[in-house]
């Protein structure tokens, strides 16, 4: 419609200019002496229109000469720009496929324009780091310093990546700019608990650990195992006060006590600083949530008297689980330990019956060392041996060494 429209003003104009040019008898006299020029009013207005298009094009066309070297160099910096983008994605993209030293390199031609300098810089500085090259990784992240657009990206890339090479400090050092700046987002948090862990910040550990497990930051498996590592580092820490090491027990939330590593680690701790009952109860605490054999061969060592109360807890469990081994030997041990002979060796008997275990065979062959039968106990001593070399072998074909069954002081 726009173009017919066009046409028809452009014909109308035609038909105008001719019906004037039709009825115009004008002349146009140019006196120049000697010489006179008679010209039609017409051709004098055409050439006049002449004129004016040449002097327009001319006109234009200087301007474009002034102006060429300035469209030449425009048009190289459009040029560089692009490739510095296209070299940005391929960067990007080297990197996400791990082809870290691709990425490095199309980042160093990325960085061709300055407004993508900055980010290519911290692509490369993570591809260097992935290629185990720390001092390029620092020249990269450092030429991006003094970039205030970048300058809180910059802080955290560095922090996340010192935090897995184990620059704690330096993790800790960025991550403390960048609250400064305001930024407190989730993935710093997560960047801290582990600067956090590997300086043995314990407390802050645990605080952190408890935060992002409440924010859904990190899974609940995650964050157990994280506030289990704080709580038996706390407790070897105190290992040698038995007082500060049981308060500092009592002081860990009962959900968490409950987990059957730091349970097994808490209840070793105990017995060894001489608190027996502490001991037991966290150990009985545990095997209420998970049941463990482990645990039962702990239990076996705390010292709590009377004795009555530990042994009618074990046969209790034994009614619930008939013939279970570990809960035999944890029994017979328990009667070792009370001098209960008869008792003693029924229970282990009973379980070397239902299953051939070397820490029943050594408890076995230490009971029969204490009654005298030396035959009974060098025999029991000899398979004890062979079942903890048939065991060792075993887990380390399976590269999972194992707690160690019983150790000296059992009976």
């Amino acid at each position: 419609m726009r173009l017919l429209l066009t046409l028809l003003l452009m014909a109308l104009a035609a038909v105008l200019a001719a019906s004037f040019a039709l009825r115009n008898d004008g002349n146009v006299v140019i006196l120049s002496a000697p010489w006179r020029i008679d010209l039609s009013l017409n051709f004098f207005l055409l050439l006049l229109g002449v004129a004016l298009v040449l002097s327009f094009l001319l006109a234009r066309f200087a301007v474009a000469m002034t102006a060429f070297p300035e469209r030449v160099n425009a048009y190289r910096l459009r040029r560089a720009e692009v490739g510095a983008h296209r070299a940005l994605r391929e960067a990007l993209q080297a990197l996400l496929e791990g082809r870290f030293v691709r990425a490095e390199r199309a980042a160093r031609a990325a960085q061709a324009a300055p407004e993508s300098a900055g980010l290519a810089a911290l692509i490369g500085a993570r591809a260097a780091h992935r290629l185990q090259e720390q001092e390029r990784r620092d020249a990269w992240l450092a030429s991006v310093e003094g970039d205030d657009k970048l300058d809180m990206a910059r802080l955290a890339t560095s922090a996340e990546l010192w935090s897995e090479t184990h620059q704690s400090d330096r993790a800790l050092g960025a991550l403390e700019r960048l609250r400064a700046g305001g930024a407190r987002h989730i993935h710093s948090q997560r960047i801290a608990l582990g600067a956090y862990v590997q300086q043995g910040d314990w407390e802050r550990v645990l605080r952190l650990a408890r935060t992002l497990e409440k924010r859904g930051a990190i899974n609940a498996t995650l964050a157990g195992r994280t506030k289990a590592l704080a709580y038996r580092a706390q407790l070897q820490d105190l290992r040698h006060d038995p007082a500060a090491l049981e308060a500092a027990w009592n002081r860990i939330p009962t959900e968490d006590q409950r987990d059957t590593e730091l349970a097994l680690e808490a209840g070793t701790l105990l017995n060894l600083a001489g608190r027996g009952r502490a001991a037991a109860q966290a150990l009985e605490a545990s095997l209420e949530r998970e049941w463990d054999e482990r645990l039962l061969d702990e239990y076996a060592r705390a010292q709590v008297t009377p004795a009555r109360e530990r042994i009618e807890r074990v046969e209790q469990w034994l009614r619930e689980r008939p013939r279970d081994p570990a809960l035999l030997r944890c029994l017979g041990l328990i009667c070792v330990r009370e001098q209960l002979w008869g008792k003693a060796r029924q229970y282990l008997s009973e379980s070397l019956r239902e299953r051939t275990h070397p820490a029943t065979l050594l408890a076995l062959a230490r009971l029969e060392e204490t009654l005298g039968n030396e035959a009974e106990a060098l025999r029991h001593y000899r398979e004890a041996a062979l079942g903890y070399a048939n065991w060792i072998g075993e887990q380390r074909r399976s590269s999972a060494l194992p707690r160690a069954p019983l150790r000296e002081g059992t009976l």
